[in-house]
């Protein structure tokens, strides 16, 4: 009955997977057993052997031969080197007996003897340029402590998702499976979800959409807030802020505070500026800023990309639209992870189940990272009778691609499995917009930042903000019509609406970026100006009364400024003009800090 249960289970998980792949369905029940127990007996079936060119090839020795319609007769490979391109080499010099096994592995040595006559570094580039013969790849949606989910390359699939691209050379017999027009095998790669997950509290929360008994079991509960539970996440989010995955080459470290105004003391000095965003070179007409057309003749980069290379702008002198580090504010688990670490005070005021970190911050989880302690914090809501209505969202991507709004807790656990995600409380009572000719409706702001200065922090929000707004009425049922939860893209200015608590909130965000206690911080450097879009919702207070409450939901790096452009053509001469002149050119902004 238990193996029954774990194949049932297995199927549930991996379905896709192996539909995906082709792999005929009356092999799953053995690739299961061959999994869990981790069967690895081609050898029983295959030997390698030098064939007539003298290259290495896999031949078959089983008596019997091989039967596709023998369930039996799949078989596992294993990975002998998994890697990202950009640390190839760092590590075939830096791990002991990698190189000299792809050597062997890829025929450019016979013996051991045969390897130590030839230098670490040639030795090193030999197999960088023989390994693209053998290299494998597929795509990592899921980092850390959570499910790991990978797929071959699918350009439908890309779109604005950003993966982690991994390389892998398979074993010594898989790789010497050759390719063939006419093929009598076919290797295919899959994710064993089990595997994946190595801590067994976060193991048992994945499986509960299918072992739902242990929400009952009182102290396996107990076990999901434990100290050591939490501190086991937090030791994971530390581990992930450290790590530079962005490759980025920050700035020298410069203790003194960056000059504040105009880059240069020149009031006549004209800015070369190049960029590769239409709307910058369409409506760039400011005199004392001109386009060039290559960035060497820059004094000014104004790009979409990603910039890395911030030490360089302290030897040429340039300027970047962009901090280091700022994915701190622009991921939505990073920010979320900075504000409650900068303020976390602020998280023991009041009810510890309405607020986690700061009362601007909805209430907010790391899904890949902090499941148990969501799930403890699910089942303590629905105890006491709260909403628990949860609003699943990607790290990283925008326009609400991926989100899901749901009270659900096995739709929710299930998500985790399709990618990063963060899941955050959905705003039950908030502040709405009656709407002519469709009613009460939901809305969410859009204020544009600009930032001059990390350090010391200088901040300006435009006073013109943007308001969209969803086109059916609200109400917590409904949550897969899109027009109803999620705000479409109809932007508007305009001019009322109470800012003291959203700028307090806005300073209150930058400030969690830059502190000391963030595990990951905003990095000053003194040729990096930058604007970003914070987009917020207002709920009134969990208390019951009359008061409205900002909660920020994200904030983007380069925002499209198609209507702002549009309503006001003289928009990017005002965001130069302040960030690099010191003058808003009459255009309405607030300093806050």
């Amino acid at each position: 009955m238990v193996d029954e249960l774990e194949y049932t289970q297995f199927v549930s998980m991996h379905q896709g997977q192996l539909t995906a792949a082709q792999i005929p369905q009356y092999f799953w029940r053995i690739l299961h057993a061959k999994l869990k127990n981790e069967t690895y007996d081609a050898g029983s079936y295959f030997t390698l052997a030098r064939s007539e060119d003298g290259d290495l090839r896999v031949f078959v020795t089983s008596e019997e031969g091989i039967e596709t319609s023998n369930p039996n007769c799949v078989f596992l490979i294993d990975h002998a080197w998994t890697y990202e391109v950009n640390y190839a080499r760092e590590q075939l010099k830096t791990i002991p007996g990698l190189a000299d096994r792809m050597a062997l592995l890829m025929g450019l040595a016979s013996t051991d003897e045969d390897i130590s006559e030839t230098s670490r570094e040639e030795l090193t580039e030999k197999i960088f340029d023989k390994m693209w013969s053998f290299n494998q790849n597929y795509h990592l949606k899921v980092v850390a402590a959570g499910i790991t989910r990978n797929e071959n390359h699918d350009r439908s699939s890309s779109g604005d998702e950003e993966h982690t691209p991994l390389w892998y050379i398979m074993d010594e017999f898989g790789s010497r499976i050759k390719h063939s027009d006419d093929p009598s095998f076919a290797v295919a790669m899959l994710f064993y979800v089990p595997l994946g997950v190595e801590d067994p509290l976060v193991r048992d929360c994945c499986l509960l959409p299918w072992f739902p008994d242990k929400l009952t079991d009182e102290e396996w509960i107990k076990q999901l807030s434990t100290e050591t539970t939490m501190e086991s996440a937090r030791s994971q989010l530390r581990e992930i802020h450290l790590k530079d995955v962005q490759g980025e080459r920050h700035p020298v470290v410069d203790n003194t505070h960056q000059a504040i105004g105009p880059v240069s003391n020149d009031n006549e000095k004209i800015y070369h500026v190049y960029t590769d965003i239409a709307q910058v070179k369409d409506f760039l007409t400011h005199p004392r800023f001109v386009l060039v057309d290559n960035e060497e003749d820059a004094d000014i980069l104004w790009l979409q990309g990603h910039f890395k290379d911030f030490r360089s702008l302290q030897e040429n002198g340039k300027f970047i639209n962009q901090f280091p580090n700022e994915s701190c504010l622009t991921c939505k688990d990073l920010l979320a992870s900075v504000c409650q670490s900068a303020a976390p005070s602020e998280s023991n005021k009041g009810d510890d189940l309405l607020r986690r970190g700061p009362e601007w911050l909805p209430v907010t989880f790391n899904l890949n990272l902090e499941l148990p302690l969501f799930v403890d914090h699910y089942l303590k809501r629905k105890n006491r009778g709260l909403d628990n209505h949860w609003i699943c969202k990607p790290w990283n991507l925008a326009r609400a691609i991926d989100s899901h709004v749901t009270s659900n807790l096995n739709y929710i656990l299930r998500l985790r499995e399709t990618g990063p995600k963060v899941v955050c409380k959905y705003i039950e009572k908030p502040v709405l917009f009656d709407r002519e000719g469709i009613g009460r409706v939901k809305f969410d702001v859009r204020y544009l930042v600009l930032i001059s200065s990390a350090k010391p922090l200088v901040i300006h929000v435009d006073k013109v903000f943007w308001l969209r707004f969803a086109n059916q009425p609200f109400s917590l049922d409904s949550f897969d019509v899109y027009s109803k939860h999620f705000t479409v893209m109809n932007y508007k200015d305009s001019e009322n609406l109470k800012t003291v608590k959203i700028f307090k909130m806005l300073q209150g965000v930058f400030e969690a970026a830059i502190s000391d206690s963030s595990p990951k911080t905003l990095i000053p450097c003194t040729h990096s100006r930058a604007f970003y879009a914070v987009d917020l919702m207002l709920k009134w207070a969990e208390d019951g009364t009359d008061e409205i409450v900002p909660q920020v939901l994200e904030m983007n790096f380069g925002p499209d400024c198609e209507r702002a452009c549009r309503y006001h053509p003289n928009f990017f001469n005002f965001i130069f003009s302040l960030l690099f002149l010191g003058d808003a050119n009459g255009w309405p902004v607030e300093r806050i800090t």
